[in-house]
């Protein structure tokens, strides 16, 4: 337990540094605005579920746009204010496009995941929530270069400065992202899951307790990345 406490590479420690910038005033318009933005899109894609071998109805369509752009946009200038960027928050500078490269990579790489272990098991839930998790994981080690990408004057797109330091980050960011986002992640998965095959009565209940959920996931996400940013910048 000693461990987890102690010294500067304490896993509670990292975890309360990683979650301490969030509980600032500055933040509260970008997270309303992201919790508006997430519950309302998820609710638009429960109700207009593409069939089996179809095409998804042009509702679903533009929901999910929206629910992606909206996400990056505000989860970048959350980057910034979290980390005290001295880019502007919302500006679409280098930095912004060069995140947005990195993103639909990272968002590439999930899908043909996807895509390669319907091919080979099914659609089977289960084993798509572990590839989804393992998929996480293994990028972790980059969290703090994407992170650095969105912050960072100059444009910090040469990753060798920030593949570093890992013993002060890497284990802790590991640790917090199996024990927190992970799960939270899965339970995501179950309720949209729960949203698509029909939840009768249970439908605005569990549609309206997503929202948050998905908001909670990437808080916490956007957080421990920005930790790990800080130690290595101070490393």
């Amino acid at each position: 337990m000693a461990g987890l406490s102690g010294g500067s590479g304490g896993l509670a420690r990292f975890l309360g540094e990683a979650l301490a910038p969030l509980l600032t005033r500055r933040l509260l318009g970008p997270v309303l605005l992201l919790a508006l933005l997430l519950t309302l899109s998820n609710i638009v894609l429960m109700l207009n579920p593409p069939a089996e071998g179809e095409m998804p109805p042009a509702e679903f369509l533009v929901a999910a746009f929206v629910r992606l752009f909206g996400l990056f946009v505000i989860a970048v200038a959350l980057l910034r204010l979290i980390n005290h960027s001295p880019r502007p928050p919302w500006r679409p500078d280098g930095a912004f496009w060069l995140s947005a490269l990195v993103f639909l990579l990272q968002l590439g790489l999930s899908v043909a995941v996807g895509v390669a272990a319907r091919v080979v098991v099914g659609p089977d839930l289960a084993t798509q929530l572990i590839l989804d998790a393992l998929v996480s994981v293994l990028t972790l080690p980059l969290a703090a270069w994407f992170t650095a990408i969105a912050v960072e004057r100059p444009l910090a797109w040469r990753p060798g400065r920030w593949l570093r330091a890992w013993s002060a980050w890497l284990p802790h960011l590991v640790l917090w992202t199996v024990l927190l986002t992970v799960p939270l992640g899965t339970l995501h998965a179950v309720i949209d899951l729960r949203l698509v095959r029909n939840a009768g009565s249970w439908f605005w209940p569990l549609a309206l307790i997503d929202g948050p959920l998905s908001l909670v996931i990437l808080l916490s996400a956007l957080a421990l990345a920005s930790e790990a940013y800080r130690r290595v910048a101070r490393s």
